[in-house]
Parts: C-alpha cells; structure tokens; sequence
C-alpha cells in the first residue's frame, strides 16, 4: 500500500513540474504514456506478490528438514513462527466443557449412563444453546396407575427395605440439577498460562415427590433441595485436579439400579477434599454430618411421636477410588461415625455411639457391550457407621418412623451384586442380588435379608420393546414384628430413544401383581392392603433421565 502512494506522488509531482514547464504536448502525452505504464505494471507486480504470499498461509507447515533436525541451518528454520491463533468461540465453548468435567466423579448407575450425552446430538444441542456457560441435568419420572382394591397405585415393598422398581412407583417424582463453572480474568484470552489459575464449579439441584394417593396436590407436594455445594480445582501447586468443597452434596453414592437401592450413601452436609493423586488412583477425605428430631425408640419403651429429641451424626470418610482391580476398577472406604442424642421434654436421652464401616466396591464397565456393567460390594460396619450412610438408623410401626439409637456392639454385613448386559442385539438383561445380616445389639434379634431380581427386555426394534421384572424380598425379622416373603412381578411394554437397557426417555405401560406372606399383612401395600397379602396395580409412566 506504500508503495502505491509513493507512486501516485511520484506521478503526480511528475505531471505538475511539466506543465509548469510547458513543453510541446505530443511530448507531454509519451511521458505521461510512460510514467502510467510504469505504475500499471508496478501495481500488477504487487497484486501477484500478495497472492503468493496468502497461498503460502493456507498451506501447512512443511516438515523440518534432515539438516534442520540435525541442528544445521536451513532455510526454512529462518523463517519466524507464525504468531498464535485467536480463539474461537468453539474452542473456547469447547474448553469451559473439558473444565466441568474435570468435578464429575460418577458413580451412581445414571451417571455412568449419561457420561457419553454430551457426545451425543442431544448433548451438542444444549452445548449450542447454552454455549458452555451452564449445565443442566436432571432425572424425572411420571405417570398414574390404580389398583384392584379400587384406589390409586399402591407400592408392594417390606417396609425399610428396598423394593423392585419397575411398575412399582407410586409416586411422581423429579430432580433439576443447575451447575456452573467460574473462570478467574482472562482465562481464555490469555493462554496456557492463564489457564493456570483456579477453577470454580457450583451445583444447586432441586427435588419433588408427589404420591399417587394424593395425586396432583400440591398441598401433598414436597419440594426439596437435596444438593447446594461448590468445589475449587488448581489450588495446590503440581495438583490441577485436586479439589476442595464444602456444602450440602450426594457424595460418591453407589446404587443397584433396578430396585433403587443406594447401598453406599453418604450423602450430607459438610466439607473435603478429593482426588488427590495416590499411585494408580486418588484419595478423598470429607467430614460428613446429618441432623434430625424424633421421639427415642427403644424394645422396651414405645415412642411418642409428640415428644422429640434432637440427634446428630458425625461422619469422617476416607476412600481411595479408580484404581486397577480385578479388570475393572476399584474403590475403598472407611467410615467413623459417632451419634449423639439431645433430651426430650421429660428429660430422657438415647444413648451416645461411636462405630466403624469398611466398604469395598468393584465396578467394570463394557466387558461384554458398550453398556455392559458389572459392580459387586462387600461392606461391614458397627454401631452408628453400620447403615452406610450418613443417616440414622429407624425404626416404623403404626404411629411413625423413629430413630433407633445405634449400640456401639451392633454391626451389620452386607453383600451387594449386579450385572447388566446385552448379549444379543435384540435382548437386554438387568439383575441384582442383595444379602444382608445385622445385629442390632442389646435384646433386639438379629436379622437376615435376602433379596434377588432381573429385568429381561425383549427390544421389537430401535423403539419398541417388551419389559419383564421379576424380584423376591425375605425379611427374616423387622424389629417390633416378624418377618416373611414379598414377590413381585411387572409386564411393562415401552416406547424408548434407543434399543438398549437404558435407553431413555421411554413411555411404559406396566401391569403388577405382588403376593406376600400372611406375617407382612397390615405391613404391605398401605391402607387399601391392610387385609390383604397379595394385589394388582397397572398403569403407565414415563421415565427419563440425562
């Protein structure tokens, strides 16, 4: 562009000095001839100049040469580095994404499901909309069913016990998770370097359920916020996926999916610090606590429900998680927890506890199909540590549910077993195994409970398919009666978003029959089944989750 300047000044001094002097005009018109040739062909020199030099930019960089690797100059490593490029608002979308994954642990069945989503169209979809700056994930499900004793859908389940899931909720309920990640100052305008700093992520998630028997109410709707916690990454030097948290959070939860039985719960308010690097896998620490009031239950003295005491629980965790075990991975825990009981209004007060858990969970995933999943825990505990969570232990009868104060010489064992697996591409199975001892101390009797389930589906094609689950409950012992037997099964036809064992979201039908033991009558099925000991609910409902 310089040059063209300097030209046209050149010409125009050029044309103002002859006129000024005046010479014969057919003179005058062969120079200005010649000073405009001249200019063409320096304009059309550089034209091709540019040219060349924007060719060369779209090409890519040639390798080095053999002298250039060899240290010898060439003519290429002459050439100076083309300066960084810009970040796109791709990239950047791109980054704040690969940074919030950096605070997901998952565990839980859903979220081992859901890890792929944001690969998937769905997840690409709501990256564009919301461009990085907020994630959104929830679970929901809904629908009505009714029963044969002419009332709404009643769940057959041992009460305190977990029960098989399928056509066997009575109840809609649903979960909003709300999670952001805050970036310091220019931590994607300033390169590697800025990107040094610390990050910051946030999750808020809110909750309903809503009964059947009260359906649509939302006097009888309760809301919840299960979930509101931060975590901070990059804050210890050499450490970028350290990270510290405080608040109210599901911390490292275990379930098995098909009868929603979270076996290794220790969900609750407090603090810690998490995956810090240890050999082949990471370490956590967190100082775990739950709160409640309830009149104190003991076998000799009954409870009144109008007069409470205040409990505590203290829980300190420790885990060592993602490490290679038997093909899969592994994740080990240790748990102290101590309870403590307030005095209730006559002056009476439960007594303190202190007790241990060790947990042990193998998990491996894709052994057989991409969504094939396997996890086995074994888990023994004593005193207050023994429920494996951060809750209380408690006990039901016709007033209410209480808590029961734990005695630090009560301990329970639990074995845990399930698998999911596609070995044809027209067949799905899920199945579960549970067996569990307690002693609860004192002169309360021990009790054993054993549990088996399996869901086959039959999938018609990408979209229709054919559910059936099968599960049994033996309860040797509930404390303030005896125990029995509860079966159940459910024929569920269902329209989903794929053809595999958690393919979601789908739309279900379900017929149910349950059948239980004349020692769980008045214990199952509520009011409607209080003289009952077996029944049939249908209905439909969806499910989703992501």
């Amino acid at each position: 562009m310089n040059t063209w300047r300097y030209s046209g000044v050149a010409v125009f001094a050029l044309v103002t000095g002859v006129l000024h002097a005046q010479p014969d005009t057919a003179e005058l018109r062969k120079e200005l001839d010649a000073l405009k040739n001249d200019y063409e062909s320096r304009i059309e020199a550089l034209e091709t100049r540019i040219r060349e030099l924007e060719e060369n930019q779209a090409r890519p960089a040639p390798a080095p040469s053999s002298t250039a690797m060899r240290g010898g100059r060439s003519a290429s490593s002459r050439v100076p580095a083309p300066p960084p490029e810009e970040k796109t608002a791709d990239d950047e979308t791109a980054l704040r994404l690969e940074q919030s994954q950096r605070f997901r642990s998952p565990t839980e069945i859903r979220e081992i499901t859901t890890r792929g989503d944001w690969e998937s169209p769905l997840g690409e979809r709501i990256e564009n909309v919301l461009e990085g700056f907020l994630d959104i994930n929830g679970y929901f499900r809904a629908g009505y069913g009714r029963s044969d004793q002419d009332g709404p859908q009643r769940a057959f389940g041992i009460p305190g016990f977990a029960k098989y899931r399928l056509g066997n909720e009575a109840e809609n309920y649903g979960e909003l998770a709300f999670e952001k990640t805050f970036f310091p100052a220019g931590f994607f305008r300033g390169g590697p370097s800025a990107q040094d700093g610390p990050v910051a992520h946030m999750v808020y998630r809110l909750s309903f359920v809503n009964p059947y028997d009260d359906y649509g109410s939302s006097a009888d709707t309760d809301f919840g916020a299960p979930e509101l916690w931060g975590s901070i990454a990059n804050v210890i030097p050499g450490m970028p996926d350290v990270k510290v948290w405080a608040g109210e959070r599901f911390y490292r939860r275990h379930d098995i999916h098909i009868n929603d039985f979270y076996f290794w719960d220790m969900s609750g308010g407090g603090g810690g610090i998490e995956d810090i690097p240890a050999g082949p896998g990471k370490l956590a620490f967190a100082w775990i606590g739950d709160g409640s009031e309830s009149a104190i239950y003991s076998r000799a003295i009954s409870p009144d429900p109008l007069n409470v005491a205040g409990f505590s629980k203290t829980n300190f965790d420790l885990r060592y998680y993602d490490w290679p075990f038997l093909g899969g991975k592994g994740e080990v825990g240790v748990v102290v927890s101590t309870t403590n009981s307030g005095v209730d209004s006559t002056g009476r007060q439960a007594d303190d506890s202190t007790g241990a858990a060790l947990s042990l969970v193998r998990t491996e995933e894709g052994f057989l199909d991409p969504q094939s999943l396997h996890k086995t825990s074994l888990q023994i505990g004593s005193g207050p540590a023994k429920t494996f969570t951060s809750s209380f232990e408690t006990f039901s009868d016709a007033t209410g549910t209480y808590i029961r104060p734990d005695p630090e010489e009560s301990w329970r064992f639990r074995f845990t077993d399930q698998v999911v697996v596609k070995p044809a591409d027209h067949f799905s199975v899920g199945g579960s195994f549970v067996y569990q001892f307690t002693d609860f101390g004192g002169n309360v009797d021990d009790q054993h409970w054993l549990s088996g389930g399996v869901r086959p589906i039959w999938h018609l094609n990408d979209v229709f398919s054919i559910a059936l689950e099968t599960g049994v409950d033996w309860v040797s012992d509930v404390p303030g009666g005896t125990g029995g037997t509860l079966g159940k099964i459910t024929l569920a036809p269902q329209v989903s978003l794929g053809d595999q064992f958690f393919s979601r979201p789908v739309l279900r039908t379900f017929l149910t029959y349950a059948l239980w033991d004349d020692d769980l009558k008045g214990s199952v099925g509520g009011p409607d089944y209080a003289t009952e000991t077996s029944g049939f609910t249908w209905g439909v409902q969806m499910e989703s989750w992501w």
